[in-house]
């Protein structure tokens, strides 16, 4: 019988201060992402040249996962998390400054390592500090993140119009930053990592074996949702006719959805288990996926983006939920594997259905998407999380 007995996050100073962090590295993508036409434009280079950003960006993510943990215990979560605010704002003020291509690409990835570095601290730390109500937490956290992806880039539009031009938008990210450290500076211990799973993490104690089934399940499950969101435009003008531009605006549609689907998830994910809200999810997110592909009626195919983005709004608060639970409290090591697996996924599952509508075009290629979704919902029901998996001993400390 389902427990109705609510899990719900304590939105305390430190919890306020974790949203906002993770908020303002998405605002940064966000911003980033719209600001890289105007880049080429300014800088006189080819798309060639330009999509050396994109895997900056990739790059940066994948070895800050790599090396995050070890950090971590280095200098401790509070002091890691701090250093990582300031790598971040010199990664942007890089970014922004004048300069040529192998400046902006060198902020790039700047930003990406020290902002994925931020996501790894505090999505381990709301863990932490929330417990129970982790999963709820970290997808509450996610929606508020999520307003980025329909803020940032009018922000980027709106510097351009006004003011500043498209860097305005970038600079707002260091606003975001300097809330979150007046918010964290009376409280800065409360982020330390607990003795017990520090002892864990020096000590390199082996994951449960469930763990690596929700790191894969989580790898596919973002797979789908990289493929969704970046060649859903070219599925809406090949199939429903639109112009580049209005398709292009068309995907804040799946951002709609994102929002309304972690704003949602998260008040379900205080009552009902993880693994049955993300089953739920992608099914809903296979329903939108279907209307997509079986319309060519503009408006009715966009209806279905915002269903598809309601589901895929959960898979990765839920899934780095599944891979903390299945971490055998090792909290810090689970979350930078889990930001591995996503700028992994965020290179592989584009590239292939890139490379596939090169073959068979875009319409035939996205046949690919409901495979991948149908495979994670078979890799949850078969190598279900169902509680949080704690170790059986703690290693005596060295030190």
């Amino acid at each position: 019988m389902t427990n109705l007995v609510a899990a719900r996050p304590n939105r305390d100073r430190s919890t306020w201060a974790s949203y906002i962090l993770i908020t303002s590295y998405v605002w940064f993508v966000y911003a980033f992402s719209s600001s890289q036409a105007l880049v080429r434009d300014e800088q006189g280079t080819s798309r060639t040249i330009a999509s050396f950003h994109v895997i900056a960006l990739s790059l940066g993510g994948i070895i800050a996962g790599l090396i995050a943990a070890r950090l971590i215990l280095k200098l401790g979560r509070d002091r890691f998390i701090t250093f990582s605010v300031a790598g971040l704002t010199a990664g942007v003020l890089l970014y922004t400054a004048p300069g040529g291509t192998s400046v902006t690409m060198a902020g790039t990835f700047i930003a990406s390592f020290f902002g994925s570095s931020i996501i790894v601290g505090a999505s381990a730390f709301l863990f932490d500090h929330q417990g129970e109500a982790g999963p709820a937490s970290i997808t509450e956290a996610n929606a508020v993140a999520a307003l980025s992806g329909a803020l940032a880039p009018i922000a980027v539009g709106i510097g351009v119009a006004i003011f500043f031009g498209w860097r305005f938008g970038l600079w707002i990210t260091l606003v975001g930053l300097l809330v979150s450290l007046l918010l964290m500076r009376k409280n800065l211990p409360v982020f330390r990592v607990p003795v017990e799973e520090q002892v864990r993490e020096e000590h390199k104690v082996p994951f449960p074996r469930r763990f690596w089934w929700a790191l894969v399940t989580l790898f596919v499950l973002l797979t789908s949702e990289f493929i969704l969101t970046l060649w859903s435009v070219d599925l809406l003008r090949d199939r429903g006719g639109l112009e580049a531009g209005a398709a292009a605006a068309t995907v804040g549609a799946l951002t709609l959805g994102i929002f309304i689907g972690r704003l949602i998830g998260s008040r379900f994910a205080e009552y009902f288990p993880v693994d049955r809200i993300l089953k739920s999810a992608v099914l809903i997110a296979f329903s939108g996926w279907l209307i997509v592909w079986l319309n060519t009626y503009a408006p009715i195919m966009i209806g279905g983006l915002v269903i598809s983005g309601i589901g895929v709004a959960l898979f990765w608060p839920l899934g780095i939920s599944r891979v903390v639970m299945a971490s055998g409290g090792q909290n810090d090591r689970a979350t930078a594997l889990g930001a591995v697996a996503g700028a992994s996924a965020g290179g592989v599952g584009p590239f292939a259905l890139g490379a596939l509508s090169d073959a068979i075009g875009v319409h035939s290629a996205f046949l690919v998407l409901p495979v991948v979704l149908l495979s994670g919902l078979f890799l949850i029901l078969i190598k279900p999380v169902t509680k949080i998996i704690t170790p059986t001993t703690t290693p005596m400390s060295t030190t």
